[in-house]
């Protein structure tokens, strides 16, 4: 089953021959389903291949305004006052995924990166060979990941085709933008060796803390609520701590299928679930713009170093945040994520999830990972953006 593209009225045309330029790639014929339908891939991992299940769905965002900030008041008890001040932020139109990237969407990345040379397996771990980067922890690593390794091939685990990617780091993050920029014919955002971005091109890249929260609140400014859908905490709108999900109590990552919550009743019978239940009932998670799982979920990277006042220095337009990132306790310093995931305990329920909260990669990464029996970093994935220019 294929993806249908649509075109755009803008200077995207290559796009267009994404669907034919994606088949050329990798080295399987395997069939794949769409990101939004969960597929049970019966006892062995699947080899997505390059098929459909490779080709991402992207809004348009309009350019707008907006006060980017918590508006509400909360203060994060281990980062106070980072979401302030409430500042107004001006941004041009860009694009950015419906969904986050599901492990299908990522293996054929992983191919093709394998075949040219440029990741190798260390450890367990998919890093870099020019520099020995961590892009990705496999399955082996930490139980957690969907992505398999048998010692010459990738794969994806059994039923997990359509759940987001995740163990990803920033940088495994951003050799995907590149690699799926190159697939629509435009050239890469990042400078891989120098963790920067390229803000003159059009091109493919995370999106930026503003272009995060912007789009988050799908449109809804009046009044500015905590969550992409408004103030509710509606558990089966979100996959958070408490939703009881048909996966919130199987094995790690607990996360669901993207596009999960959709307004819909779901049927076990057409997704493999861990639990007993045979139905469950979702609300819609969509907010205004149409995108899924803005809260919850998994965590997302973002563009930006993590800046704790950036806010006070924040250029009006289009900030592509700090130049350099705060240093942690580690005194390394961390870019930022957004969206909070399925992982938070009772106790911060539905505060990651707010859509102008702002963390650290430092506290989900190397920090949870001291006591976390799961390790690090197992809970952290990501969405594209494409930026216009």
């Amino acid at each position: 089953m294929a993806i249908t593209l649509t075109a755009r009225a803008t200077p995207l045309a290559p796009a267009l021959l994404l669907a034919s330029a994606i088949a050329g790639c990798g080295s399987s014929d395997a069939a794949v389903a769409p990101a939004s339908t969960p597929t049970d891939s019966g006892a062995t991992p699947v080899d997505a291949g390059a098929g459909a299940g490779a080709l991402i769905d992207l809004v348009a965002i309009p350019a707008g305004e907006f006060v980017m900030g918590d508006h509400t008041g909360f203060v994060d008890p281990k980062h106070p006052s980072d979401e302030l001040p409430l500042h107004a932020v001006s941004l041009r139109a860009f694009e950015l995924a419906r969904t986050e990237t599901t492990c299908a969407q990522f293996l054929p990345f992983l191919h093709d990166a394998l075949a040219a040379g440029q990741v190798s397996i260390a450890d367990t771990r998919v890093v870099a060979t020019a520099d020995a980067t961590t892009y990705l922890d496999t399955s082996a690593a930490t139980a957690p990941s969907c992505i398999t390794w048998d010692g010459s091939r990738f794969g994806v685990a059994p039923g997990r085709e359509a759940h987001p990617i995740s163990a990803v780091r920033w940088a495994g993050a951003a050799a995907y933008c590149n690699w799926y920029g190159a697939k629509l014919g435009l050239q890469p955002c990042y400078d891989l060796a120098a963790a920067t971005t390229d803000a003159t091109r059009t091109c493919v890249r995370l999106p930026t803390e503003a272009e995060w929260e912007y789009a988050g609140r799908g449109g809804l400014q009046s009044p500015y609520g905590n969550y992409p859908w408004g103030d509710a905490t509606d558990d089966a709108r979100v996959n958070w701590v408490g939703s009881n999900d048909p996966w919130e109590q199987g094995p790690q990552p607990l996360t669901t299928p993207v596009g999960f919550f959709d307004g819909s009743l779901r049927q076990r019978a057409d997704s493999v679930w861990p639990s007993a239940m045979e139905t469950y009932q979702t609300l819609d998670g969509r907010n205004g713009y149409g995108l899924y799982d803005m809260a919850g979920n998994v965590w997302e990277w973002v563009n930006d170093w993590y800046g704790r006042a950036y806010y006070e220095v924040s250029p009006a337009a289009d900030p592509m945040g700090p130049a350099a990132g705060d240093p942690m306790p580690d005194g390394v310093a961390y870019h930022g994520l957004r969206g909070g995931s399925y992982f938070n305990s009772t106790v911060y329920r539905g505060d990651h999830e707010r859509v102008s909260n702002r963390d650290p990669a430092y506290f989900r990464g190397k920090y949870l990972g001291v006591d976390d029996p799961n390790g690090p970093w197992f809970h952290i994935g990501f969405r594209v953006a494409l930026q216009q220019r």
